[in-house]
C-alpha cells in the first residue's frame, strides 16, 4: 500500500502538505461540478473556501481514529447543510442546464472535498483509513459502469451517495482491501 499512497502523492501532492490537501479537496468537488453564482464576488467566494476549509481542518482530530460509515456520512451531510444555511445566496439558485444538477451546495460538493482531503491525510500518515473513497466518474468507470451511472455531480443524498459507493463495493468484490484501498490502487488520472 505504500507504493500506491507515494505515487498518489508524487502526483497530486508532492512535498505533503496540509495546505495542498486543502485546496485539492475543495478544488476536485467544483472542478467538474458548477456550485457558484456568476456574480459572486471574489472576497465573497474567499470567505465561503475559508469556512470550508476550516470545516474540513476539524475532521483531522477525529479521522486520526478509525471512523464508521455512518459517521463520515454524518460529516458529509453537515457540511452541505452548514454551507447551504451560512452562504444562501454564494451557490447557484438554479439547476445546472447541461447537467440538471440540484442548486446549492451539494451532497457530491461535500462527498468530493472530504474524500480527496482525508485521501491526501491518509496518505501523508496524518489519519486512518478513510470509511469511503472520492467518488467521481473516473473510479466508476474504473469499476465498470457507463453514463449514465458514471455522473457524480448531480447526487445530492445521502442514499444516492450509497447507490454510487454501492457500485463501487460491487466492483470490488471480495478483496480484502478497504474501499479506500481499492479505490488507491485503481485511481488512474
Amino acid at each position: 500500500m505504500k507504493l500506491h499512497k507515494d505515487a498518489f502523492l508524487k502526483k497530486y501532492n508532492p512535498n505533503r502538505t496540509l495546505d495542498k490537501a486543502l485546496a485539492s479537496g475543495i478544488a476536485a468537488a467544483v472542478q467538474h461540478n458548477s456550485l457558484y453564482r456568476k456574480e459572486l464576488l471574489p472576497e465573497r467566494k474567499e470567505t465561503v473556501v475559508c469556512v470550508w476549509r476550516a470545516y474540513l481542518k476539524e475532521l483531522i482530530k477525529r479521522y486520526k481514529h478509525p471512523q464508521s460509515v455512518e459517521s463520515y456520512k454524518n460529516d458529509i451531510q453537515r457540511l452541505k447543510t452548514n454551507m447551504n444555511k451560512q452562504f444562501p445566496n454564494a451557490f447557484l439558485s438554479e439547476p445546472h442546464k447541461r447537467y440538471k444538477t440540484a442548486p446549492g451546495f451539494r451532497i457530491s460538493h461535500a462527498q468530493k472535498s472530504i474524500s480527496v482531503f482525508l485521501k491526501h491525510l491518509w496518505c501523508m500518515g496524518i489519519v486512518e483509513t478513510p470509511p469511503q473513497c472520492p467518488v467521481d466518474s473516473i473510479i466508476l468507470k474504473a469499476a465498470g459502469k457507463h453514463y449514465p451511472d458514471t455522473k457524480w455531480g448531480c447526487v445530492n443524498s445521502i442514499e444516492e451517495h450509497q447507490r454510487k459507493i454501492a457500485f463501487l463495493e460491487t466492483a470490488k468484490g471480495d478483496s480484502k482491501d478497504s474501499l479506500a484501498e481499492w479505490e488507491l490502487k485503481k485511481f488512474k488520472a
